[in-house]
């Protein structure tokens, strides 16, 4: 299962570093009267690119997204190991363990 879980990863992260040429015709200005609703998927706005960089790349955001909630607790659906490959430091890691042990304390007293 753990074998799984790591090529899994590995492919998203392949497929995520792929150079899909997202960038949009022209620069994007914040109007949204100018999107072309017609555009692909592959054709977005320039604070979109930022808010999916910022996505693949912030650390607290990529292991609070592996926060799960399984047979009536939180677990935290990622190993030191695989925190380590994605760059996710120790403390930070550590950080969430607490905060997943924290929220199944609140989640018992409710």
């Amino acid at each position: 299962m753990k074998k799984i879980i790591q090529t899994l990863m590995f492919i998203i992260l392949i497929a995520s570093c792929a150079d899909n040429d997202i960038l949009p015709d022209k620069p994007f200005n914040g109007n949204a009267a100018e999107v072309d609703s017609t555009k692909t998927v592959g054709e977005l706005p320039e604070d979109s690119l930022n808010i999916k960089y910022m996505m693949q790349t912030n650390s607290d955001l990529i292991i609070s997204d592996r926060i799960i909630y399984k047979n009536s607790i939180y677990v935290l659906d990622l190993s030191l190991e695989e925190a380590k490959q994605l760059s996710i430091s120790d403390d930070m890691y550590q950080k969430y363990i607490e905060i997943v042990s924290n929220m199944n304390k609140d989640n018992k007293e409710h």
